[in-house]
């Protein structure tokens, strides 16, 4: 989902950055797995994960982030949602020893509807993944619903000022949204203290959103 965006993505191909089917599905995982390795840093860098964190992440997609964040646990949990049966297969299998030590569980699932509790969570993060909620009011609703009082939210993602990123992928598929839209929707959904982080790791403009359940 990242990378060079000279040129408009097929459809075909944009929907497999969205939800990884088949084939195709497993070489987009390894493709995304690489391409993203930079902000999956930055991700944990905001998190700043502490041994007992309760930890969700939305999307979790080839899984090498989620892995880094069972990885930082003593006592805590890591549990990733994602809708793609591919990407839960790859991202399985790459963080078996986790999964089997108890730190790490992987669901399929989807996010606009999380099977927790109120108040299950310290932290919540999601990368590059904004861009395929067709309800991003409901779903912030419900990451503040599952985060406790003060809990942090990560939101990471390419922004609409990125012009070769919003030009680049169809916008059948692709909802880009500006930096300022996407902080009016926290800040009307449950969020205050936000702070935004503007990085280029890769050649284009990638921002993180953080803020915390009011």
């Amino acid at each position: 989902m990242s990378g060079s965006f000279d040129v408009r993505r097929p459809e075909f191909i944009a929907r497999q950055g969205r939800r990884p089917t088949g084939i195709l599905g497993h070489i987009v995982g390894r493709v995304m797995a690489a391409e993203t390795a930079p902000d999956d840093e930055t991700t944990l860098e905001l998190l700043d994960v502490q041994p007992s964190d309760r930890v969700l992440e939305l999307g979790y997609g080839h899984g090498r982030t989620i892995g880094k964040v069972a990885g930082l646990l003593k006592d805590g949990h890591a549990l990733g949602v994602d809708f793609s049966t591919v990407m839960h297969a790859i991202a399985r299998h790459r963080n078996r020893q986790h999964i089997r030590g108890g730190r790490l569980e992987l669901r399929v699932g989807d996010s606009r509807h999380l099977p927790f509790s109120d108040r299950s969570f310290d932290k919540v993060y999601a990368l590059h993944t904004l861009y395929f909620w067709s309800d991003a009011a409901g779903q912030i609703v419900e990451v503040a619903r599952i985060l406790e009082p003060g809990g942090l939210f990560v939101l990471g993602f390419r922004p609409g000022e990125n012009e070769d990123f919003a030009q680049s992928f169809p916008s059948s598929i692709y909802r880009i949204r500006t930096r300022g839209e996407v902080e009016r929707l926290l800040c009307a959904n449950g969020f205050a203290e936000l702070r935004a982080v503007n990085r280029n790791p890769h050649g284009g403009l990638t921002t993180w959103i953080v803020g915390r359940k009011a």
